[in-house]
């Protein structure tokens, strides 16, 4: 099992790590992009689409 970060709050329901309202199940997390100057350009390169959420919308924009 996956070790669950407590620190990290995760709003990303269709996100495979995400558990319960707001934890993260992910090891590590990977945030770039390295050239970021607002919250809008990062990117969570941890992020994998849930079986949920596959072949519906939710948002997703990929």
């Amino acid at each position: 099992m996956p070790k669950e970060i407590n620190e990290i709050t995760c709003f990303a329901k269709n996100c495979v790590y995400h558990k319960g309202a707001t934890s993260c199940t992910a090891g590590t997390i990977e945030v770039g992009n390295s050239t970021a100057c607002r919250c809008g350009e990062t990117q969570c390169s941890t992020f994998k689409l849930n079986d949920n959420a596959v072949g519906k919308s939710y948002g997703c924009a990929d």
